[in-house]
């Protein structure tokens, strides 16, 4: 018998320490209420003589003891039995939800029981969705039960229908590591894509490590969500933390569940219910006073926000924004705002809370504006509004395209506001390569950060990255790093003056924002400034740099020559990048290689973007010309900033006596993801996987425009930079319309996109899709000559250009 509607003092004790963790507003996402008579029960249970029958009232006296706080708002259910009368059962959940207008209730569903039944009950607007459950399965024993066999098609198609929210209580020994089950679960929610899959319990994760291995089965699902209730340890959580991120995680009760004291814990290859009748508490040779599966359920959840380092507002989501989002509730007098993120926002006065009001309607939620409001305050205090002319929102969909994001991993992208798409874009402007927040990159990095990321002493760390290296480039013999693009590039130009004693530097391809490079743009007089690379203004380069920085095409051996001509004997070094969209022509870096050797120029060659993404460890080892130095950054750390020059002895000299130092290229997490990352594109041959990858897409792209009629031209370069462009007069308009377009179908994507890792086969699918119809929809519009007419924003900004 269960007799805990009261405390004890090791209740007190233990919710006292979980006080500061409770926030205020809580929706109890998984409650059941009853009658006793209505379970048909032929004999006596767990809560018998204490909670014959709970009612609202009850479940609110119960957990408002434990959180602290009037508890207003739930998800309720009625308790299955195998004898349940389901009817009755409904019929009472509905009666009851009339004393809570702002609660929302679940149906007991079964294989059998008559459909127009259900449709009586679905027909109140406080019925959101249905529970099934494996006691109602004809399959013996029902816990072997399949998905299948307890929730029939028909429950799907309603679900997706109507937007209704499916409570699944997974069943069979491995549960959410179970193969059957996950794959109904994938095959499901791909089918029925509206429909609301909450998997109760943490997928059944009472055995941790079924959760644990499991739960990457359903990476790339958007429609499926998790409960905390009855959970009991902190693994589970934390396995879906690192997988989906808090918005997925729903704070329940699991009432009355949550009144046994005891706990559930992982044994061997299942799992234990420790509570009065299976455990002896005054025969295990040390004091233990059991608590309330609630608190102890609590206990794991704050571990797991803990280690994963939730913060308050995370916390907030999971008791009470996530459920309230699922059952697309909005909350009355909401005032469209950015506070999440903002730590100044009162000062701002433009954002109201969403937590202040208690009361709630049942409508679609009112369209946030989140990440909007957060740009638009961002450009009055911080200058182009972002940190990188690439990042900006005009670039692409000015108005439209999201400039901040919450969460991301894989190739999957949360903005401020929630929504979700699928990165067909650079993937962080190419430093993704292995896809966001890539599990093996951030375990070391965790790894490296929990011992310490920074010291007086040197990360050792930056010693095994070098002999790495070395030792995938067996040409090179020194290394040293930063931790940008633009910083290496011009540690690299300085090392190549300091060693050669000359100031010139030749340009062929993009380097970055210093002085150095873009002095090439200041043209040998006033008249020529910004001409050479549009886009990339001088302004604040001192014309004294004027001539030394000259620039030179891609595969243009004449302007080469002209340049060596003219500076030969001045040059330093020539710094280009070996390929960018294509092989360069035959002979033409043996060439440049040649030549600078000749006359004691140093070559170096950027591989900042094109590195490890066209082929493992750059593309000159591909090509077969070894240069004097290489420079690395962006994929090196898959999204972690570190950047490495690497060079022969005699190039490198010039660091030993050149003042290159700063404080931060000495911490440790850098050199640790790079570690993790070059091992990993190794392992994987994840060059050969994206250029498979990209190679798709470009498919893609000919077969829809060709079957639509679009003039699109799809070059053949490589696919690991997969890109096209509209061919006609308007072609910056189309590639905003493109971009618009997609927004609306849940993508990030342009007329370019750099594959990742995490790229799968299902998602291009998807992709391929949307171009369908997108390019359906531009064909359309150029018919009819709409083209301006139907952009719901302004042009595009154009980017810079490069010599490549």
């Amino acid at each position: 018998m269960v007799d805990n509607l009261w405390f004890t003092k090791h209740d007190e004790e233990a919710i006292r320490d979980l006080r500061d963790f409770i926030p205020i507003k809580i929706f109890d996402v998984h409650a059941h209420i009853y009658r006793q008579k209505d379970l048909n029960l032929s004999s006596p249970w767990i809560f018998s003589d204490c909670y014959d029958d709970a009612d609202i009232a009850v479940w609110q006296k119960s957990i408002s003891k434990i959180l602290g706080t009037e508890l207003r708002k739930a998800l309720f259910m009625p308790f299955p039995t195998a004898q349940c009368d389901i009817d009755a059962a409904n019929t009472y959940l509905i009666e009851q939800l009339v004393k809570l207008p702002n609660s929302r209730g679940l149906i007991l569903v079964s294989p059998d029981f008559p459909q127009e039944l259900y449709r009586k009950h679905l027909e109140n607007p406080q019925v959101v969705g249905f529970k099934p459950y494996h006691v109602f399965s004809k399959h013996n024993p029902t816990f072997d039960s399949s998905i299948d066999d307890y929730v029939p098609e028909w429950v799907w198609e309603t679900a997706n229908r109507k937007r209704l929210i499916i409570m699944l209580h997974l069943v069979r020994d491995k549960a959410l590591a179970d193969l059957d089950n996950q794959r109904i679960i994938r095959e499901k929610c791909i089918k029925y894509p509206r429909v609301k899959l909450v998997l109760a319990h943490a997928g059944r994760g009472f055995h941790a490590p079924n959760t644990v291995k499991g739960i990457s089965s359903l990476r790339g699902l958007n429609n499926i969500w998790f409960d905390t209730s009855g959970i009991c340890e902190a693994a589970p959580i934390k396995a879906i933390l690192n997988e989906f991120g808090p918005t997925r995680i729903l704070w329940g009760s699991d009432f009355p569940i949550s009144q046994i004291r005891g706990r559930c814990v992982t044994i061997g290859d299942s799992f234990i219910w420790n509570q009065e009748d299976t455990i002896n508490w005054d025969n295990l040779g040390t004091l233990c006073n059991p608590i309330l599966v609630g608190i102890e359920s609590m206990r794991a959840l704050k571990e797991a926000a803990d280690d994963f380092g939730l913060n308050s507002f995370d916390i907030e989501d999971i008791f009470y924004n996530n459920t309230v989002m699922l059952l697309e509730i909005s909350e009355k007098n909401n005032k469209k705002g950015s506070e999440r993120g903002m730590k100044n926002a009162e000062s701002i006065g433009k954002t109201e809370d969403i937590r202040s009001t208690d009361s709630i309607k049942s409508t679609e939620s009112t369209e946030s504006t989140k990440t909007q409001d957060l740009y638009n305050h961002a450009k009055k205090i911080i200058p182009g509004g972002v940190q990188l002319l690439s990042k900006r929102p005009e670039m692409l969909a000015p108005d439209l395209w999201p400039a901040y994001f919450k969460e991301a991993r894989g190739c999957e992208v949360w903005d401020l506001d929630d929504r979700h798409y699928y990165d067909m874009s650079t993937n962080g402007i190419g430093s993704c390569l292995l896809g966001y927040r890539d599990p093996d990159v951030t375990k070391a990095v965790i790894r490296r950060i929990n011992l310490g990321s920074m010291s007086t002493l040197n990360p050792p760390e930056e010693v095994y990255l070098a002999d790495r290296l070395l030792e995938i480039h067996p040409w090179a013999e020194q290394v040293r790093f930063a931790r940008t693009g633009g910083e290496i590039a011009a540690i690299a130009v300085r090392i190549a003056r300091a060693t050669t004693d000359r100031s010139v530097i030749a340009i062929s391809g993009y380097h970055g924002w210093h002085d150095w490079y873009l002095a090439a743009n200041l043209g040998e007089n006033d008249a020529l400034r910004g001409h050479l690379l549009p886009g990339l203004e001088p302004f604040g380069v001192p014309v004294e740099l004027r001539n030394t920085a000259v620039t030179f095409r891609h595969n243009n051996e004449d302007e080469f020559q002209k340049v060596l001509d003219n500076y030969g004997d001045k040059l330093a070094a020539v710094i280009m990048e070996p390929c960018r969209y294509h092989d360069p022509e035959d002979g033409y870096l043996e060439f440049i290689r040649k030549e600078t050797a000749k006359r004691g120029i140093l070559l170096i060659f950027d591989e900042i973007t094109i590195g490890w993404r066209h082929n493992f460890g750059g593309a000159h080892l591909k090509l077969g010309v070894n240069p004097d130095i290489a420079i690395f950054a962006k994929a090196l750390g898959n999204g972690h900033p570190i950047a490495a020059v690497i060079g022969t002895k005699e190039a490198m000299q010039g660091a030993n006596y050149s003042f290159i130092s700063s404080t931060y290229w000495t911490e440790s997490v850098g050199p640790t993801a790079a570690l993790a990352t070059i091992d990993k594109l190794e392992k994987h041959d994840v060059a050969g996987y994206v250029g498979r990858i990209g190679s798709k897409i470009m498919s893609l792209w000919r077969m829809y425009s060709n079957k639509h009629g679009l003039p699109v031209i799809v070059e053949d370069g490589y696919p690991c930079l997969a890109h096209f462009k509209f061919n006609h007069p308007l072609s910056q308009h189309l590639n905003t319309l493109y971009v618009q377009l997609m927004l609306e179908r849940g993508f990030l994507a342009g007329v370019s996109i750099y594959p990742t890792f995490a790229h799968t086969e299902e998602i291009v699918k998807s992709y391929g899709e949307a171009i369908d119809e997108v390019f359906s929809i531009i064909a359309e519009y150029i018919k009819e000559g709409n083209i301006e007419k139907m952009l719901k924003g302004p042009v595009a900004h154009t980017g810079f250009s490069r010599l490549i």
